[in-house]
């Protein structure tokens, strides 16, 4: 079942998983926290027990958080809790939510260098070291609202860098970094992949920080239901 209402949206909302991306308020004011409790209960979200935001920092750091993780200085977060929101800040940089049929969920901020560095990679590697033999076709990555390629354009050193290694990639000077991603998500087997097609830059009703150079952060959310 989708929802789509004025201050969120919502790709998977099934027996099983959500997956939905809120912004009706600024999110940046809960990161590097844990909650216990529902954030996301006056969207009509229920059955979450705790939201877990992460102290983003434009890295490739994936951790499990089923190991008493304290320390949420990282960029992706999965698990096989149920009831636990992993959540992604963001204003421009994709928000990657990957779910498992097995049961086992995770949330990634892939921005330029995470995309570059292919912390989805990263994070299907953990995945499968703590659960060998587990089938890669049967993940399914979302990405969430994030700049598109023709509003992301790239100069200098990161041009340069991005020519020699990502040229496939590029289109004169703009970035196409959800390309990028879903080429990642192909060579590692995975097949379902959901592209919400939004454009935070174009679409108002989202922060960008290209557009307005801003600080405030939307939120995209998965949790297993228990």
């Amino acid at each position: 079942m989708e929802r789509n209402r004025e201050n969120f949206l919502s790709l998977l909302d099934n027996e099983k998983v959500s997956i939905f991306c809120a912004y009706d308020q600024d999110y940046n004011i809960f990161r590097a926290n844990s909650f216990k409790q529902n954030l996301f209960s006056h969207l009509g979200f229920e059955g979450i027990l705790e939201c877990v935001f992460m102290d983003q920092i434009h890295s490739d750091l994936v951790q499990n958080y089923d190991k008493n993780l304290k320390n949420l200085t990282c960029d992706g977060l999965f698990t096989k809790k149920k009831n636990i929101a992993l959540c992604v800040l963001s204003a421009d940089c994709l928000p990657l939510l990957l779910y498992h049929e097995d049961g086992i969920i995770a949330a990634l901020h892939s921005g330029r260098k995470g995309s570059f560095e292919n912390i989805l990679k990263k994070c299907v590697d953990k995945i499968i070291l703590e659960n060998p033999n587990l089938d890669k076709t049967k993940f399914h990555l979302f990405i969430m609202p994030s700049i598109c390629w023709k509003n992301y354009e790239i100069s200098g050193d990161v041009l340069d860098f991005a020519k020699q290694n990502f040229k496939d990639f590029l289109l004169d000077s703009k970035l196409d970094l959800k390309s990028l991603v879903k080429f990642q998500a192909q060579n590692l087997s995975i097949v379902n992949i959901v592209d919400c097609e939004i454009c935070s830059f174009e679409n108002k009703n989202f922060f960008s920080y290209r557009r307005d150079k801003i600080q405030k952060r939307f939120v995209s959310v998965i949790y297993l239901k228990g």
